[in-house]
């Protein structure tokens, strides 16, 4: 009943404008002026400051930052700094501040639907979180003691780590999510909705007042188009973080139960942060597998009689990878990278493999896809590196996370010798992080879709179970990554959706702003023809170029032969050890990607900074009319 009384005021209203429109009067005052002062209408100050004003405010109050760094969290001065940067950001770059709470909105929706599938699967046993504590998490809301994993800070302090969303939904997904109000939440954020709601009627009636001239036919300034774009982008950040905590300085620590204890040793063994990696960037987790109880065999996880033998090469002295199936003919063998997993931006060098190919299924709009590669390995010629033969004694031979045969510190990429060799993962560590394990690897037997989150598929007459690396636990969660490395995770969406919708953002943004070059001269204060015409320029350029990154990006997305392509890591494609050398793609190619993107980009940001520019310097000679005031009462409805 409201919705629909909503409505029919909205269409009245509208209807409204455009009756003020047919019978506005079509004679603008057309002669120039510079300042203007108040008294007699609104002046050139009121209108810079209003402008000013309303597009500062809305970006401000619209921007709710993660939760900072412990050596931050402290520093009014830093915190300012940082809040500062980011108003910059809103002002100069709206669209990355939209990207940015779009994939937090995306990764809270998510964990909320995973949170409650967990819950479903358990008979509806188990905490149910709503959306506020989800964006909590990924704020970075959550953060635990490592102490008796890492040790103390180099001053004493016990090591504390922040839970990311992937870690969430692990603890969640074994049933040791902590328990934790939403009232508790609420009561650290800072939101002000009395403030909030006074920037959004300052916000729409700067909105109204752009309507209510373009309705009576009189002339508008280039500020209040540049400040309408922003104002847009405020209402859909708003949107997007409309239940997530504001200012939020220090996170809850968690307290940690033996089950969770259990949880943390595997998080913290999986996760690149907290328990680091060599000057190869190998993590230790990376040549473990889990050995569930049954699963005997031995060519998987336990050295052979003959070890050590000789590393098989190819004519580069790269390990040439071949799996034996008992006695016969050499045969590949299938491996599958967990979701979200960083060898995915280059599986050869995380693999270490010297022929490595994807198998990309262009039939299917898989969200997995490019996560299959195929390989060879002989598991009867390993080469293990000797900081690791440790592994196969005892007592590690006894966990059910163990060291296999295939070690990627025996590549020859990462034999070099080790400036300062890493120590071994503490035995009590490890057993800890098994019983974890033996959990998860049960829970992914009654739930098998979610087995490609945790693990990654390996070689062996049986697949081995190896762990996905993850970063389930970060020093902090950091508010936007880069482009670069723009993903969600184990969220599983495609780096360039995001990326997509930051050029979405900029072609509506330029759009916006073509809409006051297009049109009647007299109606939008240019000064003269030829600032217009370099304003219908750039804001082509960003609305053009906006709308083919778009098609870029999607077509990425959805087309995976065009993604290999771009990317270069094609099927059957050889890739040396680096995977820089073997990517066989036309130096042409390379170099249009790459002038590409430098030319779109900088063109991008001289029409940015043009737009700007233009908008404020076009005041110095405004019609006279920009200056006068709409009368209201012609928009009221009647007969």
């Amino acid at each position: 009943m409201e919705f629909g009384l909503l409505t029919r005021l909205l269409l009245l209203f509208f209807l409204t404008l455009a009756r003020a429109a047919g019978n506005g009067d079509d004679g603008t005052v057309s002669e120039k002026v510079g300042w203007q002062s108040e008294p007699n209408g609104r002046g050139t100050f009121s209108l810079i400051f209003s402008c000013v004003v309303t597009l500062t405010l809305c970006v401000f109050s619209a921007l709710h930052l993660n939760v900072p760094p412990e050596s931050r969290s402290n520093s009014f001065r830093l915190q300012f700094l940082d809040k500062t940067k980011w108003v910059l950001y809103g002002i100069f770059a709206p669209e990355l501040v939209v990207a940015t709470a779009a994939a937090q909105f995306i990764i809270a929706a998510w964990l909320k639907k995973e949170i409650d599938a967990d819950v479903k699967s358990r008979n509806g046993n188990g905490q149910v979180w709503d959306i506020t504590q989800c964006f909590y998490a990924v704020m970075g809301g959550f953060a635990v003691d490592l102490t008796d994993f890492v040790g103390i800070d180099a001053d004493g302090r016990p090591k504390r780590f922040t839970i990311t969303p992937e870690g969430v939904r692990l603890l969640s997904f074994l049933g040791d999510l902590p328990t934790i109000q939403e009232s508790q939440i609420r009561d650290k954020s800072k939101a002000d909705w009395l403030a909030k709601s006074i920037v959004c009627a300052q916000a729409g009636w700067m909105v109204i007042q752009v309507i209510g001239r373009a309705a009576k036919h009189m002339p508008i300034s280039l500020l209040e188009i540049n400040t309408c774009g922003h104002v847009a982008c405020a209402f859909v950040i708003y949107l997007l973080w409309w239940h997530k905590p504001l200012d939020i300085l220090v996170p809850t620590l968690l307290p940690v139960s033996d089950e969770m204890k259990e949880a943390l040793a595997l998080m913290h063994l999986c996760s690149p942060q907290t328990s680091g990696t060599d000057e190869h960037g190998i993590m230790d987790i990376r040549c473990f597998v889990h050995v569930a109880e049954g699963e005997d065999d031995e060519r998987v996880w336990k050295l052979p009689e003959s070890y050590p033998s000789p590393v098989l090469s190819s004519a580069e002295q790269t390990p040439t990878i071949a799996a034996e199936n008992d006695g016969q003919e050499m045969s590949e063998l299938r491996t599958h990278l967990s979701i979200g997993s960083p060898g995915s931006r280059d599986p050869a060098a995380f693999l270490g493999f010297g022929q490595l190919w994807s198998e990309s299924d262009t039939k299917k709009k898989s969200t997995t896809r490019n996560s299959s590669y195929r390989y060879q390995f002989n598991l009867n010629a390993p080469s293990i590196s000797p900081q690791c033969l440790a592994y196969f004694r005892n007592p590690y031979d006894g966990f059910s996370i163990r060291h296999s045969r295939y070690c990627r510190r025996g590549f020859p990429d990462a034999q070099q010798p080790s400036v300062s060799p890493r120590p071994l993962i503490p035995p009590a560590v490890l057993q800890t992080a098994s019983r974890a394990a033996d959990r998860l690897r049960s829970l992914c037997a009654q739930r098998p879709e979610y087995q490609p989150y945790y693990f990654t598929l390996g070689f062996g007459p049986k697949l081995a179970h190896f762990f996905g690396e993850t970063d389930y636990l970060v020093p902090h969660i950091v508010n936007f990554p880069s482009l670069h490395k723009l993903s969600l995770g184990q969220v599983n969406i495609h780096r360039d959706r995001l990326r997509a919708v930051l050029a979405a953002t900029a072609a509506a943004y330029g759009a916006l702003h073509c809409s006051a070059g297009f049109n009647n001269f007299e109606t939008f204060s240019f000064v003269t023809e030829v600032e217009k015409t370099l304003w219908v320029y750039a804001a082509l350029t960003i609305t053009v170029s906006g709308v083919l990154l778009w098609g870029f990006f999607s077509a990425r997305q959805y087309w995976p032969a065009f993604d290999a392509w771009v990317s270069g890591v094609n099927p059957a494609m050889p890739i040396t050890l680096t995977g820089k050398e073997g990517r066989q793609q036309g130096k042409w190619v390379r170099f249009c990607r790459t002038f590409g993107v430098y030319v779109v980009l900088g063109c991008f940001v001289l029409a940015r900074v043009y737009l700007v520019f233009e908008a404020v310097v076009s005041l110095r000679s405004a019609l006279r009319g920009l200056y006068e005031t709409p009368e209201w009462t012609d928009f009221l409805p009647h007969l």
